[in-house]
C-alpha cells in the first residue's frame, strides 16, 4: 500500500448510525432540489402542490396570516430581555401562542441590541417556523416568476414577512422584480410598498425597482439607502451596486458594522469581487468590535481605490451552472471522475485505474486530474482520453490550475508549480502535508499532518503565519479560501467544518457533518461538503440545513461545484 494510504483505509469503516440518519434526511430534501422548470414542477407535485398560476398564488395566500397587534408584539419582545426571568418566560410563551401572526414582528427584532432578546427571538422563530419547507417555498416563487399569474405582486408582498428564511426572501425578492412590470411601467402596489411599515416589503419593492430596465422609479429605490432599517439599506445598496451605482458603496460598507454576521456573507462576497487582490485582509469576525474593524478597513479601501474602481468592468452575473464534480474510489475498487446536474443525474463520467484523488474543470470538455498511484497529473476530456500528461516524481494528492495557466501540484512532502509546457518553475520541500493551495496574491497555504496551517510567501518561502486548525486525518480532500482570505477547514475527526480568519481565529459557527474531508463555499454562501466515510456530498445553507445531497457508490475524495 502506498505511503499515506493506510490512513484512508483505516478510516473507511468508521461510519455509524449518525451518518445513516443524516443521509436519509439529506436524501429526502435532495429529491426536492430543482434544476429547471420541469424539476420545479415535479418537486411541487411530489408534495401535493399544483403548479398552475392560481394554485401557486393560493399556496402563499394560505400561509399569509393577519399580523398580531404590533404594539402588543413589540411590548412582548421588549419583555424578552427583562431582568425578571418570569417576565421573560411569560412573554416567550405568549409569543408562541400568537404563532405565525407574530412572525412579522419577530423578524423586525432579529437585530435587537440586547443579546438575550436576539437569542429568544431566534428560538421563537425556529419553533413557529418548524413546519416550514424553504425548498418548496423557493420552488413556488421561481414558478411564479416564470408564469407571472395576475395578482403576483400583491401575493408576494403580503407573504414576505412570513417567508421561512433568507433564502426564500431572496427568491421572493427576485420574483417580485420579474413580475413588477416592464421598463418604467410598474405595478402601483410595488411603488407603494417602498413605504410599507415592514422592512422586508420595503427592501423587496426597492430591489424590484432596481431590477427593471427603466430608470424612472430609481429615485424611489435610492431613497431606501437612508432607510431606518439596516437590512433595507444592505439589500438596496447591494442591488444598486450591481446596477453599477458607485454611490451605494459607502452604505454597503457601513452595513458591515451594524448587522449580524450571518446576514453579511453576500455583502462580503460582493466587496471581495469588487476589490480582487486589493481586498483588505480582514474578517467580519465574531463580535461587534470585529465587524467595526472590518467596516473601517473597507472604508480605507474605498478611500484609496474607489476613484479607480470601474463598476462597468465588473462581472456581476452568476455564472454557476449547478454542476457538481466528484472524484471517488468506487466500491468495486476503481477510481472514477464524474459530474452531476442538480437533479443528481450523471452528465459524464470516466474511470481510471491510477487512483485519482483530485480534479478541476478547466474548460469545455477538459478536466485536470491528480493521479495518486500514477505519479502524474493529466488533462483529459470528459470521456477520459488523455490530452496532456506530466510525471511529477511523487504521488500527487491535490492539483490546482492557476490563472496564468500554470499547474500547482500538492504532494505529501513537496509543492511544485509547472508552466503549461511542463517546466518546473517553483518547488518547496516541506513537512508531511495534507492540503495546500496557492492564492492570487502569490501566497501559499498548506496544512500539515499535525493540523498546523502555514501561510508563506511563494517567492521567498518565508512563513507569514502558523496556527492550528485541527487534525484533518484524511489524506485526500480539500480546503477552501474565501475572497477575504478566510479558510474553510473540514475537521474529519471532529465531525465539523470550521472557518478561520487569516490570523487563525475561528469565526462563525461550525457546520456539523460526519467525517468531512472536502469543503467548498458556493456563490450563494452555502457549503458543499464531501464526506469520505459517509460516501456522500451534501450542500448546507447558511443556517446549517441540508438543501441538496448525493449518495455516492464509493469514497468521495473531492467535490466541487461550477
Amino acid at each position: 500500500m502506498k505511503a499515506g494510504m493506510w490512513l484512508t483505509a483505516a478510516v473507511f469503516f468508521l461510519a455509524g448510525q449518525r451518518a445513516q440518519t443524516q443521509e436519509k434526511i439529506a436524501e429526502k430534501v435532495a429529491e426536492k432540489e430543482p434544476d429547471s422548470l420541469a424539476d420545479d414542477q415535479k418537486a411541487l407535485r411530489d408534495v401535493g402542490v399544483k403548479t398552475d398560476g392560481p394554485s401557486l398564488l393560493e399556496y402563499f395566500r394560505k400561509r399569509t396570516f393577519a399580523e398580531a397587534d404590533p404594539v402588543k408584539v413589540k411590548n412582548l419582545i421588549r419583555n424578552l430581555g427583562d431582568e425578571d426571568f418570569q417576565v421573560r418566560e411569560k412573554a416567550h410563551l405568549e409569543l408562541i401562542n400568537l404563532g405565525p401572526s407574530a412572525v412579522a414582528g419577530l423578524k423586525q427584532a432579529e437585530n435587537h441590541a440586547d443579546s438575550e432578546t436576539r437569542r429568544r427571538v431566534a428560538d421563537l422563530k425556529s419553533v413557529i417556523e418548524a413546519k416550514a419547507d424553504p425548498a418548496v417555498q423557493a420552488a413556488v416563487a421561481r414558478l411564479i416568476a416564470r408564469i407571472k399569474p395576475a395578482g403576483s405582486p400583491e401575493v408576494i408582498l403580503a407573504y414576505l414577512p412570513f417567508a421561512a428564511d433568507l433564502t426564500v426572501v431572496d427568491e421572493l425578492s427576485t420574483t417580485l422584480g420579474q413580475v413588477a412590470g416592464e421598463g418604467d411601467k410598474v405595478d402601483p402596489l410595488v411603488l407603494k410598498a417602498v413605504e410599507d411599515k415592514h422592512p422586508l416589503r420595503r427592501a423587496a419593492a426597492g430591489q424590484a425597482l432596481t431590477a427593471l430596465k427603466g430608470s424612472a422609479h430609481l429615485p424611489a429605490a435610492r431613497k431606501l439607502l437612508k432607510d431606518s432599517d439596516p437590512t433595507v439599506r444592505l439589500r438596496l445598496s447591494m442591488a444598486l451596486v450591481k446596477r453599477r451605482e458607485k454611490e451605494a458603496l459607502p452604505v454597503l460598507i457601513d452595513s458591515l458594522a451594524v448587522l449580524p454576521r450571518e446576514q453579511l456573507w453576500p455583502a462580503e462576497e460582493l466587496l471581495g469581487r469588487l476589490a480582487g487582490e486589493k481586498a483588505p485582509a480582514v474578517s467580519l469576525g465574531t463580535s461587534e468590535v470585529d465587524r467595526k474593524a472590518c467596516r473601517d478597513a473597507w472604508v480605507r479601501w474605498l478611500e484609496t481605490e474607489g476613484s479607480k474602481l470601474d463598476l462597468a468592468k465588473v462581472n456581476f452575473a452568476n455564472a454557476t451552472l449547478g454542476y457538481t464534480l466528484l472524484v471517488q474510489q468506487r466500491n468495486n475498487g476503481g477510481g472514477q471522475i464524474l459530474e452531476l446536474d442538480k437533479a443528481r443525474k450523471v452528465r459524464w463520467s470516466f474511470d481510471l485505474n491510477t487512483y485519482p484523488v483530485d480534479a478541476q474543470i478547466i474548460g469545455p470538455d477538459r478536466v485536470l486530474v491528480a493521479e495518486y498511484q500514477g505519479g502524474r497529473v493529466s488533462i483529459r476530456d470528459f470521456k477520459g482520453n488523455a490530452k496532456w500528461e506530466l510525471g511529477v516524481n511523487g504521488n500527487p494528492i491535490g492539483v490546482q490550475r492557476l490563472p496564468n495557466g500554470n499547474i500547482f501540484v500538492v504532494m505529501q512532502n513537496r509543492l511544485t508549480e509547472y508552466d503549461p509546457k511542463g517546466k518546473e518553475v517553483f518547488t518547496f520541500q516541506g513537512p508531511l502535508m495534507f492540503r495546500a493551495r496557492k492564492l492570487p496574491n502569490d501566497e501559499i497555504i498548506f496544512i500539515t499532518n499535525a493540523g498546523q496551517l502555514v501561510r508563506m510567501e511563494a517567492k521567498t518561502q518565508k512563513q507569514i503565519k502558523n496556527f492550528g486548525v485541527g487534525n484533518l486525518a484524511s489524506l485526500f480532500g480539500n480546503v477552501d479560501i474565501m475572497p477575504n482570505g478566510n479558510i474553510l477547514v473540514p475537521q474529519f475527526q471532529n465531525n465539523q467544518v470550521v472557518e478561520f480568519d487569516k490570523d487563525g481565529k475561528q469565526v462563525g459557527n461550525a457546520v456539523s457533518v460526519n467525517f468531512p474531508n472536502s469543503v467548498v463555499r458556493l456563490s450563494n454562501g452555502n457549503l458543499l461538503v464531501g464526506s469520505l466515510n459517509n460516501r456522500a456530498v451534501t450542500e448546507f445553507d447558511r443556517n446549517g440545513r441540508v438543501v441538496w445531497s448525493h449518495q455516492s457508490d464509493g469514497m468521495v475524495f473531492n467535490a466541487r461545484r461550477r
